[in-house]
Parts: structure tokens; sequence; C-alpha cells
């Protein structure tokens, strides 16, 4: 693979926070972008941004969802089956009391209807995906990767059957029993926020960020239902978000933070690809790096938090945090 286009989606806003990125095509062959963006994560200014690419220009942000006086984060952007495009993001003062809120577009991104709650009522840390992509089974099943951090964190699937409008929610995947040593979890291992593909009919998989310096994998082999106990990939993880598409030729595409150290630096962002269904992987791109931890007022260095599709011309479209400071885009041949 190679880098084609490498931008920033905006003029960095250099007090302030930006993260948590997602995107999506749009029909005339643009994108969506969305983050969550505010005086700092976490802070009750903390809403959900998002700019169009059109003619290969960025529109200047605005604001998509807001729930005001309430911090705002991980967006997930889907399109519906009817052409509509899904927003789902999470609400809440601390990240264990997340409510999942959703906003819609019919007039791909242009105006969006009021925030309303995914699941009224549900009071268990989140529902629906948690930061990456939903993914849509072949027989219209769809698949929202979650997790919750309540507690020791631990991810699940929602799944639905109507598009969307209704969830049900599967049981958390099985750990194993491994010390990690990590504060998070009692020193138990813990795992948030998977990333889905499916390789058959009813053969769906997932790749999950842990605590435990490697991503931890878990399959399906009945479109999502139920799911293998977790075990280790092999790939190495900081503690720190992923994504992945797979493409239509069979290969898949991670892009991650290559590290394994718990809590390790975020200063490089690489891509890596798997020829075999994700049994084994190898480094093939790097999308962001600085050798210097930190920048000139402290923040830590951070290229983090992806997300990529596969576009309608079979390039890859992917997005990053930045430092924190404003979002990356990039389209790799």
């Amino acid at each position: 693979m190679k880098i084609i286009t490498n931008e920033q989606i905006f003029e960095p806003p250099w007090s302030g926070h930006v993260h948590a990125s997602t995107l999506v095509e749009l029909k005339d062959g643009g994108f969506l972008a969305a983050w969550f963006q505010g005086s700092k994560e976490g802070d009750p200014d903390v809403c959900i941004v998002g700019s169009r690419r059109i003619g290969g220009v960025w529109e200047k942000p605005r604001v998509l969802a807001d729930v005001s006086g309430i911090p705002q984060w991980n967006p997930v952007l889907r399109r519906g089956d009817d052409g509509r495009i899904v927003l789902y993001f999470k609400v809440g003062v601390t990240i264990k009391d997340w409510k999942t809120y959703i906003v819609e577009s019919h007039d791909e991104g242009m105006t969006w209807d009021s925030p309303r709650e995914l699941v009224p009522g549900d009071e268990s840390g989140g529902r629906g995906p948690v930061k990456n992509k939903c993914l849509k089974l072949s027989d219209g099943t769809l698949l929202a990767p979650a997790s919750v951090e309540r507690g020791p964190w631990n991810a699940f699937i929602d799944v639905s059957n109507d598009d969307g409008r209704t969830w049900t929610r599967r049981p958390f995947f099985v750990k194993p029993d491994v010390n990690t040593g990590d504060k998070i979890g009692d020193g138990k291992l813990c795992v948030i926020q998977p990333s889905l593909w499916q390789s058959g009919p009813s053969d769906v998989s997932c790749l999950m960020r842990s605590n435990n310096k490697a991503l931890y994998r878990s399959d399906s082999h009945d479109g999502g239902k139920t799911w293998s106990p977790i075990v280790d990939s092999g790939v190495p993880n900081n503690n720190s978000g992923i994504d992945l598409v797979r493409r239509r030729d069979g290969r898949l595409v991670l892009i991650c933070n290559p590290v394994a150290r718990n809590w390790g630096g975020r200063n490089q962002l690489d891509a890596w690809v798997s020829e075999d269904n994700g049994k084994t992987w190898k480094a093939d791109l790097t999308l962001a790096f600085d050798p210097e931890p930190k920048q000139p007022d402290g923040r830590g260095t951070e290229f983090s938090y992806p997300a990529i599709i596969e576009m309608s011309d079979g390039r890859l479209a992917v997005t990053h945090t930045w430092n924190r400071r404003q979002m990356k885009f990039l389209i790799l041949d």
C-alpha cells in the first residue's frame, strides 16, 4: 500500500481537544467525518462535530449532535438500508455511566434530527457501537461492536435484525483468567472496542483492544449469536483504539499503534495486513510517526483512534486523531 492523500480536515484548534473520528462515504463520492470536540475530553462542552469532503475540499466543521451540558464521546457513522446516515455517540459525565444516543440525516449529512436514546432507559453503560463501525452481514443482520467500562472492562455484540431500530444484547465475551498487573480490572484481563469482519456466510470474527499488550480475538460460526473464548492474536497493542476492514479480495487491513506495552506511547500509527483471515499479520505501512513522546505544550504525542473503510473504487479511506489538535484524512492505494 501507499499513501496517495494525506490532509488535515480543518485548521488545528490550538486550544481544546479533538478525538475519536469516524467516517462514511457519501453517495457522490465525497466523505463525511465526525469526532468529539471541546475544551478537554470529558468536559461539559464536548459535543459531536463533523465535516463533509465535497469535491476534494473539506467544509468548515459544524456541530452534528449536542446533548447540552453533558460530555459526549466516540461517534460512529453508518449508512442505513434506506440511504439515511446514522450517527451513534456516547453521552455521560463518566465513561462507566455512558448512554448511547443517535441522530439521523436524510440529506447526506447536511441536516440532522434531534438526539434520542438508542435503547430508551438503558443503564448498562452503553449499547450499540462503542467506537468502531457496525458490520452488516450478508443475511442482513446488523452487528454492533460494543463494550462497557464499568468494573472489569468487557466487550459484547449488539444485534439488530431491523436495520438498527431495535437491538438484542449478546453476552460478554468469555475471557481467560490472565493476570495483567494493570489497575484496570484489578489486574485481570480486560477488553473493549471490538472491530468486526465477516469471512463466510456465518463466519464472523473480531479483534479487540486489551490491557495485556496485545489485541485479542474471538470468532463466531453462527452469524454472531455465540462467540469463542477470546485468545491472544499476537498483534501488539498498547491499550489504544484500533480499526480494521476486510477488503473485497479477502485481505484484512488493520490500523493500530504497534506497541507491546500496556498504556504505551501512541506516537506511531501503522497499517498491518493479513492474507490468511487474521491468523498472521505483517506491518505494511507507517501512517504517522514522531520520535518525540511529548509536544511542546506538554501533551503526549498522539496518532490514535483510527477509522478505516473501503471506498466504492476499492481504495481505503482512513481518519485518525493527530495530537488531539486536528483530524487527519488519508487515502491508501
